[in-house]
């Protein structure tokens, strides 16, 4: 079973920032995605997009009509959700993971939630032998986000549900995101990344040795 640290807590409280500023020595080794916010010329929301982590890493972007893999999208008469994106693109963007040495998955446990093919997806990536490291949204951030978008229901069992299953492994942890901790959580991030990518070069050197 594979190794994972989620931060979970408030929304704009820095979560990805800080991820972002611990994964950047080993940017060329991270899979997966992150979700990035959209702006109008205002600086209004106009939705948000899931972007591989292959790409430049820019949490916010100027929204354009017609981007692809966007997910929520502002219309007319509110924010429309898009599940039919993460049962192909999204599949096929997370399946990147399979690729490199760590598994970026920020964030999980929004509209996904209503998408079992693409949560079976999150889950045996979660398993995998790639490290993960990301962010779970929380149920006050899930309450917030049915206050402007329509979900189907029950959203926030499925998410209690998810936290359970991921409880229930052995070998991760959620940490609970505090500005006033910020820098202990750092270090515990710091900590994860070291560790797993030194065993990645304890095993890469043993199999070289196996070669020879």
């Amino acid at each position: 079973m594979g190794k994972f640290l989620f931060l979970k807590g408030d929304s704009g409280e820095g979560k990805t920032t800080l991820l972002f500023e611990c994964l950047k020595p080993w940017q060329e080794m991270v899979g997966g995605f992150y979700s990035q916010r959209l702006l109008n010329e205002d600086g209004m929301t106009m939705g948000f997009r899931m972007v591989p982590a292959e790409e430049e890493w820019i949490p916010a972007a100027p929204y354009k009509k017609g981007m692809t893999n966007v997910f929520i999208e502002r219309m007319e008469h509110g924010f429309q959700k898009n599940l039919p994106f993460f049962k192909n693109d999204g599949i096929e963007i997370l399946r990147s993971y399979a690729h490199h040495k760590i598994c970026l998955l920020d964030e999980i446990g929004g509209i996904e939630l209503f998408v079992p093919e693409f949560m079976e997806e999150v889950l045996c990536c979660i398993d995998s032998q790639v490290p993960c490291i990301g962010v779970l949204k929380s149920q006050k951030n899930l309450e917030s986000m049915r206050t402007r978008i329509p979900t189907e229901p029950e959203p926030d069992k499925l998410l209690r549900d998810l936290e359970e299953k991921l409880v229930k492994r052995s070998n991760g942890r959620i940490l609970t995101f505090d500005r006033e901790k910020k820098e202990h959580i750092r270090t515990e991030i710091m900590e994860f990344l070291r560790e797993c990518t030194e065993e990645e070069g304890r095993e890469t050197h043993g199999r070289k040795g196996l070669d020879l």
